[in-house]
């Protein structure tokens, strides 16, 4: 994902981006004692002495710590975008395209017949 320079800039300026590869998470999973968490591998950014992650690409965790650092609010998730009378208006839409095709094939056999 391509994201502005304004941004990349305003979120170096306030956190530290960084990438943990699966041999430095073995390594540190290996060392660790009974109650630490689990490391995984990818991206992370750090702030105030805090780390955040793991994020699968860099410009997540970049949109991340932008909302939350820069922005100070929460990013926006993709629960919630629909309305449950949208949901239903959707449902509505596939029920009637399923019986529109069953029509068309009775209506089709019965030609052929």
């Amino acid at each position: 994902m391509w994201l502005p320079d304004r941004l990349v800039a305003e979120v170096n300026d306030k956190v530290r981006a960084f990438y943990v590869d699966w041999q430095t998470c073995r390594y540190w999973n290996a060392s660790r004692r009974k109650g630490e968490p689990i490391i995984f591998s990818g991206w992370y950014y750090a702030h105030r002495g805090h780390e955040h992650g793991p994020f699968k690409s860099k410009s997540s965790a970049y949109r991340d710590a932008w909302f939350r650092v820069v922005c100070n609010q929460e990013p926006p998730t993709l629960t919630g975008r629909n309305t449950e009378a949208d949901d239903e208006r959707e449902r509505a839409r596939i029920r009637a395209k399923q019986r529109g095709l069953g029509k068309a094939k009775r209506e089709a056999a019965r030609a052929y017949a």
